[in-house]
């Protein structure tokens, strides 16, 4: 199955998760065609001084791959700067958040993961 960008109606996420600002997600594929294998798969953009909120995982764990420009992830109460190309996993019972501290959009992708 393949999806192309220009074929993805990007959708926006006021306060995510009790961030500041609005996240934009570029979703390619529905949680159907995902078939179970993830909880979620998505591109978000986030503008200088946008965020998702700290929140915690149960039952999932999500991955943060930053993609373009950098942002500021906190992971169980502990604060990073991540470039792209870096990664963060929070998995279930743990805590994490990002916020964009740039002047400049920061991207990454979040894949959200079932529980084995």
């Amino acid at each position: 199955m393949i999806t192309l960008l220009k074929d993805i109606t990007p959708t926006y996420e006021e306060k995510a998760m009790g961030g500041e600002g609005r996240v934009q997600f570029h979703r390619p594929f529905t949680m159907e065609e995902l078939g179970g294998r993830f909880c979620n798969l998505m591109r978000a953009t986030l503008r200088p001084g946008d965020s998702v909120g700290v929140h915690s995982h149960t039952t999932n764990g999500e991955v943060y791959y930053m993609l373009e420009g950098s942002a500021t992830v906190i992971d169980d109460g502990v604060e990073t700067v991540l470039h792209a190309g870096d990664a963060q996993f929070c998995a279930d019972g743990h805590t994490h958040g990002i916020y964009n501290h740039s002047d400049k959009d920061a991207a990454f992708l979040a894949i959200i993961v079932p529980n084995v």
